[in-house]
């Protein structure tokens, strides 16, 4: 019980300190309407095309992927895709929540794959943020419209392509 107290602690402390900026349909609204107050790590200027999908990777938009908080300046981002979902760099709108969703679904997929230790290793954290933190900060109405989208596209890109290689 002592151990379990710790490692909630510490996950708790991961938690707040590595996070994605999310930002709700209703702010989204008051950023496009005043850019220059926008609170987003892009200059103003470049605040209507960043939240258009200017910057947008598979899971997040980043503002910075050559100078990732977990790498060296000027060169790509060093950590796997999910990555974005612990990134200061990363900015989520409802306009990646399709993606997101599809991801859950691969997550959930993966545990019939692989071990519950060696799942809970490489995608529990993931899983954890997108269900725990980055969902509930969106509406019912979002998601249920991202859902949507998610299940009615083929098309949609929500893993890079080495993630699909067999």
């Amino acid at each position: 019980m002592h151990e379990q107290t710790i490692a909630d602690g510490l996950h708790d402390a991961l938690d707040a300190a590595l996070k994605p900026r999310l930002v709700a349909p209703d702010e989204e609204a008051g950023l496009r309407a005043n850019p220059i107050h926008a609170d987003l790590p892009v200059p103003p200027d470049e605040v209507i095309s960043f939240l258009n999908g200017a910057q947008d990777l598979w899971l997040a938009s980043c503002s910075g992927f050559y100078e990732s908080p977990f790498g060296r300046k000027g060169e790509a981002c060093p950590v796997p895709f999910w990555g974005c979902l612990e990134c200061q760099n990363a900015v989520i709108t409802s306009r990646k929540l399709p993606a997101l969703l599809a991801f859950v679904d691969f997550l959930v997929a993966q545990r019939e794959r692989l071990t519950a230790q060696d799942w809970r290793l490489k995608f529990g954290r993931a899983h954890h943020r997108i269900t725990r933190q980055i969902l509930p900060a969106f509406p019912e109405s979002a998601i249920a419209a991202a859902r949507a989208i998610a299940a009615g596209r083929t098309d949609l890109i929500y893993l890079p392509p080495e993630a699909t290689a067999q």
